[in-house]
């Protein structure tokens, strides 16, 4: 018995770390697609500036017409990782710290 609640463990730690590896890789692609593409910029940064409930309303239709548009998948699972509030609020706060970062910058 101990022996399988450890393989428990250790698979569940696989799975977390994919997951994370994933997300991790997703909210790379949606930071590069935010630099290269206004509109994508305006409405995730708008998006973000939402509670949690508005949020998920816009993002589910913005998502589902990017599906119908046959959007890079990419993006679309980027975008999806803001259905989390927590990553939500720290891709939020990266965001303003790179624009503050760029505004002293340009002083």
């Amino acid at each position: 018995m101990f022996g399988s609640n450890n393989h428990a463990e250790v698979n569940m730690k696989t799975v977390n770390s994919s997951k994370i590896e994933v997300e991790t890789d997703s909210l790379v692609k949606l930071l590069e697609a935010m630099l290269n593409d206004s509109v994508i910029n305006n409405k995730v940064t708008n998006l973000l500036k939402m509670n949690s409930y508005p949020r998920h309303i816009l993002l589910s239709n913005w998502l589902e017409q990017l599906r119908c548009n046959k959007a890079p998948e990419k993006l679309t699972l980027a975008l999806a990782c803001l259905f989390d509030d927590t990553i939500a609020k720290k891709v939020y706060v990266l965001i303003n710290k790179s624009k503050s970062n760029k505004n002293n910058f340009n002083r």
